[in-house]
């Protein structure tokens, strides 16, 4: 998961949350939350989300079609209703990571502080779940090496609560996902690996500096698959003393 670029709300949505406000304000009066009143408008503008977060899912960072996925709110709505045709309540997601994995879970450090209605966020809420819009989930979530299955595995950063918490609810470990990444690293990322570590072997300064500058900005262009995955895979490799010792740069994405 990398932080996504949601830019500013389309001029279209105001008027349309307005309205749609209005109608649901009056379902829920007569009979309480139903998933099924609210509609489908606030899909409107998934296809604009997808675009803008170049395509992937916000989450797994898998390339996926806009058709068949999901604009997800990241506060669920059948939980914040009010917030189902906010902007900054809505990101672009494959269903495994939004369905069938998050579905409705939206943990916080003390669930007593959670929005009541109408609430604007965030009040006193403290979500211990990643919004990809607002923070860099490189923060709370890094992929390591296990040492004992021989695979990549999204852990907490440090003891981040968040990071631990946002792995459990979209199941970013799942059987499927891991397989996923092992294949990515074999296939894109390890060539890359294994070739800029010949060059530091052979002690091959200017080669070193000229490669890792070209390889790293296509390797971590935002547009590829599974970003945060491929910079902790380099910053494993190449630990901060040894780039250090190249006057060679990681950025974060």
């Amino acid at each position: 998961m990398i932080r996504v670029d949601r830019g500013g709300e389309p001029g279209e949505l105001p008027e349309l949350r307005r309205t749609e406000l209005d109608r649901f304000r009056v379902v829920f009066a007569a009979k309480g939350f139903d998933r099924k009143e609210l509609g489908d408008r606030y899909t409107e503008v998934k296809r604009l989300l997808w675009q803008r977060q170049l395509f992937k899912c916000c989450y797994c960072e898998k390339i996926c079609e806009d058709v068949g996925n999901d604009l997800e709110h990241y506060r669920p709505a059948s939980s914040y209703w009010w917030l189902a045709w906010t902007w900054e309540n809505l990101l672009f997601a494959c269903p495994n990571c939004n369905r069938w994995a998050k579905n409705d879970a939206f943990p916080l450090a003390d669930d007593t502080t959670r929005l009541r209605p109408e609430e604007a966020p965030p009040q006193g809420e403290q979500p211990h779940l990643v919004d990809p819009a607002t923070e860099n989930p490189l923060d709370s979530i890094q992929f390591v090496l296990d040492s004992t299955s021989g695979r990549w595995m999204p852990r907490p950063r440090g003891a981040s609560v968040k990071g631990a918490e946002t792995i459990r609810v979209l199941e970013l470990d799942r059987q499927a996902l891991l397989e996923i990444f092992q294949r990515y690293v074999e296939d894109y990322v390890m060539d890359d690996v294994k070739h800029l570590r010949a060059l530091m072997d052979a002690g091959d300064e200017h080669a070193v500096r000229k490669d890792w500058n070209h390889m790293i900005r296509r390797a971590l262009q935002r547009t590829r698959h599974h970003v945060a995955l491929t910079y902790d895979v380099f910053d494993h490799f190449f630990p901060e003393a040894e780039r250090q010792r190249w006057g060679v740069v990681l950025p974060r994405p």
